[in-house]
């Protein structure tokens, strides 16, 4: 009998090549979970119960790091958890890599990506279609302006977070064009700012088109039609009703006198600048009059 029971115990099976033999182990696979917990359930149907299975709940992330810990306190440890922080990302998808660097695996990680932006706002979707989930994504849309920067502030409140926004502040300029400079230095950036260039002339009115040619957008522009006379004067008027406002109008007051010549000045002193006053030097005879003259 010594013999046979010799041959019997020599051939008892040790899972994790301890030295000792399962039936004697309280921890078979050395996960550091104790056979007493894991039991002889097969969580993830795989074949091998999970007091031997080094990956319980098959997440692909061994229960040695996930342990017997209830991380979102849902009374699933994480070994058998398949979405342990409760961010609605898989823990198979997170997997254990540290995207932040921050020290918390990402499936433990509420933000994995440090943004500031919760993995279970961001989710899992792909909203630029770079390849790269949203709670990975440094910047979600694409815009190049980070999400960390654009947050979930909705700052035109059309529903859509900044970050997942193609235009924040709902001015018809994209972000990527408007970009996160401040041009006109009031602190806020011109994807977030209704007036970029502070001519008061709304970004939406003044639109990203290059009128005067001289390589700045309209909204970035003091001088949209090149007439030397600044947006801010000019203003978004109608002087002469001819449709043009102003700010865009080579002759505001039409008289047939350009802008760019008439200029600024008052030189009658009515408090009519010249390119809006009819009569720039009070002489009773129209402009548009004296000019077709001296032109004649």
């Amino acid at each position: 009998m010594t013999n046979i029971n010799a041959n019997i115990l020599s051939e008892a099976d040790d899972t994790d090549g301890d030295g000792g033999a399962d039936y004697i182990d309280n921890d078979t696979d050395e996960d550091g979970i104790p056979d007493a917990i894991e039991g002889q359930t097969d969580s993830d149907n795989d074949g091998i119960k999970d007091y031997r299975d080094g990956d319980s709940d098959g997440d692909g992330i061994t229960d040695q790091v996930e342990q017997h810990v209830d991380a979102d306190g849902d009374g699933t440890y994480n070994y058998l958890d398949l979405d342990s922080d409760k961010d609605g990302v898989s823990d198979k998808e997170e997997t254990d890599i540290d995207s932040d660097g921050d020290g918390i695996a990402d499936f433990l990680d509420g933000d994995s990506d440090g943004d500031n932006i919760n993995d279970k706002v961001e989710t899992n979707v792909d909203q630029d279609s770079d390849g790269t989930a949203d709670y990975l994504d440094d910047d979600s849309d694409g815009d190049g302006i980070g999400d960390a920067e654009e947050g979930q502030f909705d700052e035109d409140l059309d529903g859509t977070p900044d970050y997942h926004d193609d235009d924040s502040d709902g001015d018809g300029i994209a972000d990527d064009v408007e970009t996160d400079t401040d041009t006109d230095g009031d602190a806020t950036p011109n994807y977030r700012d209704l007036d970029s260039d502070a001519d008061l002339i709304r970004d939406v009115v003044e639109t990203a088109l290059d009128l005067d040619g001289d390589g700045l957008p309209n909204y970035l522009d003091d001088d949209t039609d090149g007439d030397n006379i600044p947006d801010d004067t000019e203003g978004n008027r109608d002087s002469d009703l001819d449709g043009t406002a102003d700010y865009k109008d080579l002759d505001s007051d039409g008289d047939t006198a350009h802008d760019k010549l008439e200029g600024n000045f008052d030189s009658d002193n009515d408090g009519q600048p010249n390119y809006l006053d009819l009569d720039s030097d009070a002489d009773g005879i129209p402009d548009q009059v004296e000019i077709v003259t001296m032109n004649g």
